[in-house]
């Protein structure tokens, strides 16, 4: 009776626990690969000789940021050969990329998903605590594959031949989430009289959900014309995706992460493993 009482007891306290340490993310390692999702800033700063203590003669160097969806802590990993000091609460990542940086400067303010290997910073010339070396685009191709198959359906609800105006474009485990708007063809205007219920006076947001199967992307969820971000009114039962495809999207709430619905998903996947390894262990 005593064991079961203990047992109880722990299990209590790993249930309260769960909302908070155990919904935190894991820290990302030291010199291994990691994908970083986030919107790409530009940024001049003074470079040699004297970084900035000669603003007439010294350089400029033009810089590719990374500004996360959501703070990052990284560490070195285990059994690390070099030691780099930990990192907390990181909101901004450098990108140094090992072919010219004019791919990664055209999509300033743009959302993008890159890999690469994690560094700390040498030093404070490096303009950020956490750099990301040999940075690379991964939904480039992907990109291309999910508006190919989307736009035929954006047409056909716009009664019209459109091009797609891309804000948001998250991808993760075969599914994706892409906001953004219709517009007409190069030098043309969109006639929402011919689109199917849209009211012409109304902010329209493009909203799609995708999936990929059999190598194909399929639309599973389209609106050309949402009025308000469809996820504001997403209840808990409504975050069965991937968590990774809704970074970045906006709660109507002040004072809520800019990331608060992928918070809220990992949130409530954490609180659903626990309760049913609790289950498991039984009374």
């Amino acid at each position: 009776m005593a064991m079961n009482r203990s047992l109880h007891v722990i299990l209590a306290m790993f249930t309260l626990c769960s909302g908070s340490v155990f919904a935190a993310e894991p820290c990302i390692h030291y010199a291994q690969e990691v994908k970083l999702s986030g919107y790409v800033e530009v940024r001049t700063f003074f470079g040699p000789p004297n970084y900035g203590e000669n603003p007439k003669t010294d350089s400029r160097q033009v810089q590719s940021m990374l500004f996360l969806d959501e703070p990052v802590c990284a560490t070195a990993a285990p059994n690390a050969i070099q030691y780099d000091e930990d990192e907390r609460d990181q909101i901004e990542v450098t990108l140094r990329t090992e072919s010219p940086s004019s791919a990664l400067t055209s999509l300033a303010g743009k959302h993008v998903t890159v890999t690469g290997k994690l560094e700390h910073a040498e030093s404070g010339y490096d303009n950020s605590k956490l750099i990301l070396s040999s940075a690379k685009l991964i939904e480039s191709t992907e990109r291309k594959a999910i508006l190919d198959a989307l736009r035929p359906q954006a047409a056909s609800q716009a009664g019209q031949v459109v091009r797609i105006k891309v804000d948001r474009l998250n991808i993760s485990n075969e599914w994706a989430i892409l906001v953004g708007e219709i517009v007409a063809p190069e030098g043309q205007k969109l006639d929402w009289s011919l689109a199917k219920d849209c009211e012409a006076e109304l902010d329209k947001m493009l909203w799609v959900i995708l999936n990929k199967t059999a190598g194909q992307w399929r639309v599973k969820d389209m609106t050309i014309c949402a009025s308000e971000p469809p996820w504001w009114y997403f209840n808990d039962t409504d975050l069965t995706l991937p968590c990774e495809v809704y970074d970045g999207l906006e709660s109507p709430e002040e004072g809520q992460p800019f990331g608060f619905l992928a918070a809220r998903c990992r949130a409530l996947k954490t609180n659903t493993a626990v309760t049913e390894n609790r289950k498991k262990i039984g009374p």
